[in-house]
């Protein structure tokens, strides 16, 4: 799970960091759908859900709010030579971490990050560990432990794919393959105060040398254009109006 501002108005250091000072930061998009497709699975099956998060002090808010929506266990990865990792180093101290974790059957992480977006985060820490890797994630149709198998539906642009594979697999889900929880009011109050597990590189036993990547630029994106309202003496004079724009732009 990863903290993201929530939205994209972020300045750029002039070590090519992003500073969001001042802007709410909130759980992944996509990793939110994550931990929900998590918890619906293991109240069917039983077992445990752990939410693991690489980041600083600050990220134990949204690992909260995880435990809120009803994880049963947490841990951060924190430590200063963490602040430099490409995605690949991320990957690999995630893995580590997994592995000391052990009995682990199944890691779902959001298809992307909505700050960074490249969508490589998954697939590298598949690698890392030397499992499946299951992308694009749309649906989950089977878990069997007793046959170590899972059968999932991969939500392609132009079509759906079927796909079995044995467990332990890394998978990546879509937008909207199920609808997040709330945490109740009285779940937020009572994992307020709870104590998330951290470790740092000398317990995973990893270091941050030898990064593959490094950026070397990084601009925010431009400003959304401003919408149009469609004035209208009443909603049929309205919805011809809109018509008449959509195709005037070939939208339609």
């Amino acid at each position: 799970m990863k903290q993201v501002p929530r939205d994209n108005s972020v300045k750029i250091n002039a070590d090519l960091s992003i500073n969001a000072e001042g802007i709410e930061q909130i759980m992944n998009l996509f990793d939110e759908y994550a931990v929900e497709e998590a918890l619906q699975w293991n109240e069917k099956l039983g077992g445990k859900v752990t939410v693991l998060s690489l980041g600083p002090d600050e990220w134990k808010d949204q690992i909260r709010r995880a435990l809120a929506m009803g994880a049963t266990d947490s841990l951060l990865l924190n430590d200063p030579s963490f602040a430099k990792l490409d995605v690949l180093g991320a990957a690999k101290a995630v893995a580590a971490a997994i592995k000391k974790l052990g009995d682990v059957d199944l890691v779902i992480a959001g298809r992307n990050s909505t700050d960074d977006e490249s969508g490589a985060f998954g697939p590298a820490l598949a690698r890392a560990l030397g499992w499946a890797q299951l992308t694009y994630v749309g649906k989950f149709l089977d878990i069997s432990d007793s046959a170590k198998k899972i059968v999932v539906e991969r939500h392609l642009e132009e079509q759906i794919e079927t796909v079995e594979a044995g467990l332990p697999v890394v998978a990546t889900v879509v937008k909207d393959i199920n609808e997040p929880r709330y945490p109740s009011l009285l779940r937020i109050k009572k994992v307020a105060k709870v104590e998330i597990p951290t470790w740092g590189a000398a317990d995973l036993g990893v270091s941050a040398d030898g990064t593959a990547a490094s950026i070397t630029a990084r601009v925010p994106p431009p400003p959304r254009p401003k919408g149009e309202l469609v004035e209208g003496a009443d909603g049929a004079e309205k919805v011809r109006k809109l018509v008449d724009k959509l195709m005037e732009n070939q939208v339609i």
